[in-house]
This record gives structure tokens, sequence and C-alpha cells, in this order.
């Protein structure tokens, strides 16, 4: 099968922790890019001072701006992950400052609009299973090729941050639970 970071094979052979993925907003599609990394969770929007591996916002112009500014405010900057937000092209705006920030992230990756997974009662399990659920790579169907694409994107955008981090030992992310202690 495909290997996620999360909870596959990789990241128990290795030692990576699981990745902290949180949301600049709800719904923007956090446990979208849980499932494509195969991680078992996702810590929902992001608490203010949180420190995050993966921040996820959709493509709109105002939430990529706000993504990007709290990207740039964290000490350590996480992978940027930008869910389409319909099956049409981005603003030019948002484009143009993903375009200008993308030097001073580790990665930013596009998640395409995949019109399939607004028709199913559960499009986490129908991705995971697309993504996940063979043993080669050719027994993805083909609606699912671009969500694997950026899957592999993904993974590797994640797996860079986490080895230059496990090797530089630099802290990792705090719990949202001693965050939300710390602000009471």
């Amino acid at each position: 099968m495909a290997g996620g970071i999360g909870g596959g094979p990789m990241s128990a052979a290795v030692g990576f922790p699981v990745p902290r993925i949180a949301g600049i907003d709800g719904g923007v599609g956090t446990s979208l890019v849980a499932t494509m990394l195969e991680v078992p969770f996702d810590s929902g929007t992001r608490a203010p001072g949180e420190q995050v591996d993966v921040l996820v916002c959709r493509s709109v112009t105002g939430q990529v701006a706000r993504a990007i500014a709290t990207t740039m405010a964290m000490p350590v900057p996480p992978v940027l992950v930008v869910v389409d937000d319909c099956g049409q092209i981005w603003p030019k705006t948002a484009r143009q400052r993903v375009e200008m920030a993308r030097p001073n992230l580790p990665a930013v990756v596009r998640v395409p609009w995949i019109e399939q997974l607004r028709s199913v009662d559960d499009p986490h399990l129908l991705l995971a299973e697309a993504l996940h659920g063979h043993d080669y790579l050719d027994e993805v169907p083909r609606w699912a090729l671009p969500a694997q694409k950026a899957a592999q994107e993904l993974v590797t955008a994640v797996t860079g941050l986490l080895t230059e981090r496990h090797e530089t030992r630099l802290p990792a992310p705090e719990s949202n639970n001693d965050n939300q202690e710390e602000h009471r």
C-alpha cells in the first residue's frame, strides 16, 4: 500500500512524530489532508500561538492571506496546503499571494477539487480507499489521480519538514491541550 506518514509504516520505521495539521478556519479541509497523509487525526482550527507542521486553507483570497500571515508569524514555518474551494481557477490575487510567499515556506501544496467527493456520505473514507486501499499505484481510480499527486507532494513536503526538525532537534509543536491551558 502507499505509505503515509502519520500512521503508516514509514513513521514507525524512522520514529517521526504524527504531524500537527490545523486549519486557518473550520471546514477548510484538515480532515481531507489528514486522510491524504494517513494521519489518524487533525487539530481542527489552529489555536492562537499554536505551532503546527501543516496549515490548511481554502483557495479563497482572504483565507490565503490570513494563512500566509499566520505561517510567517510561526517560529518554524509549516507546509501550507491550499485546498481548492471549487472546480474553478483560483482568484488572481490568491495565486499571486501564494507565489510571493512560496520562497519563505518549506512547501506549498495545492489539493485539487474532487467532484466525486461531493456526492457521498463519507468522502474521507472514499478518498482513503482510493489512495491507500490497494497494493499497487496503478489501481488508483482515475478520478483520484490528481489527489494522489497532491498526496505524494504532501508526504514529501511534510517528511522533509519532520526530518529537518528531527535532525536539528527543533521542539515539537505543543499540543492543543497545552495551548488551551496556557491561554486560560
